[in-house]
């Protein structure tokens, strides 16, 4: 304490605060103790849709009618995905952002978004001439699109671990995004065509595990964004017709699909029956949520003991005449 000042007049205001002895330089230190702690700086969590819109709010950003299309068309264009409540950036997004920040940093700022915003809305009150304003903005901005307009697609992430080697040529490779997600591709593409996931394993050619009996088309194992599925045939270059595809379940391993598994997934969505009051099909089908049954816009889950496989035309209809359970609970 160099001076007391209004601590004089109020001692017991210092509390429980821990005051250093007066000391000078070359004054002795006697060690008491040494103790090593290992700390990990942990990331801030991510997002949830409640707290981006707060975030959006405090920089801000977006107005409240203008959120619900945000936080919707992150989902859409499959820049985000959610985790439990909170939103994680997919390998489409992080490709989107590091472009948008490398090429267009000014437009994407929060100054310049609230700026423009605040423009707008003197432009709805009639302080601003609304020609100029955007005159303004659509000039620069689309000669800066124009200039970009010739860039090769930004699909690459950067140089992957250097423990991993093309497995043709045994050059480096980088880390690229592809339909499927990252994948590592050979340095020397497109000279080289070697290729690895992103574990490390190597990408062959596709080969059929087996071939329909009933039709003779090849069936493959393959993986897509949404995970593990088989498909019957493969697409012919320049017809809109898809092959068949089906979600490979997440408790089976993507190597041990036999033939019979492969017809089993195959075999859905599977046609129940029609409703006898509508006529419409019963359906039952793997989502993204799991399996259902469906009817003329209305769906319900399959639970255990139950199987989507399996399930026959009564349960189904059992199912679907139950009132729809709220996605929402209310607390106690």
């Amino acid at each position: 304490m160099v001076f007391d000042g209004w601590l004089k007049a109020d001692p017991d205001a210092r509390g429980e605060d821990v005051e250093l002895p007066k000391v000078t330089e070359g004054d002795p230190l006697r060690l008491l103790d040494v103790s090593g702690t290992q700390k990990f700086t942990q990331p801030p969590n991510r997002y949830s849709e409640a707290g981006l819109v707060k975030a959006l709010e405090e920089r801000g950003i977006g107005r409240p009618s203008t959120y619900a299309s945000i936080i919707s068309t992150l989902g859409d264009r499959g820049y985000v995905e959610k985790e439990g409540r909170a939103l994680k950036p997919t390998d489409t997004g992080e490709v989107v952002s590091t472009f948008l920040e490398a090429n267009f940093t000014s437009y994407i700022s929060d100054t310049f978004t609230a700026e423009m915003e605040n423009e707008l809305d003197e432009i709805a009150a009639g302080e601003r001439d609304y020609v100029k304003t955007l005159s303004d903005f659509y000039g620069p901005f689309s000669k800066d699109v124009k200039s970009k307009d010739k860039m090769e697609k930004q699909t690459t992430f950067g140089e992957a671990d250097p423990k991993y080697k093309c497995p043709e040529c045994g050059s480096g490779m980088l880390v690229k995004l592809g339909r499927g997600g990252k994948f590592l591709s050979c340095s020397r593409y497109p000279d080289c065509q070697g290729a690895l996931t992103i574990e490390g394993v190597e990408i062959k050619d596709d080969e059929p595990i087996a071939n329909d009996p009933e039709t003779g088309d090849p069936i493959y194992v393959k993986t897509g964004r949404f995970g593990p599925y088989v498909q019957l045939g493969q697409k012919v270059k320049g017809s809109k017709t898809k092959p068949r595809m089906a979600s490979i379940p997440k408790d089976v391993d993507p190597g041990s699909v036999t033939l019979e598994n492969a017809l089993k997934y195959l075999s859905l969505p599977r046609t129940l029956g029609k409703h006898p009051e509508t006529g419409q099909p019963v359906t039952a089908n793997n989502g993204r949520f799991g399996p259902y049954v469906a009817h003329n816009g209305e769906f319900r889950s399959i639970k255990a003991p139950d199987d989507v496989y399996t399930i026959e035309f009564g349960r189904a209809l059992e199912l679907l005449a139950q009132e729809k359970k709220s996605r929402f609970r209310s607390k106690k």
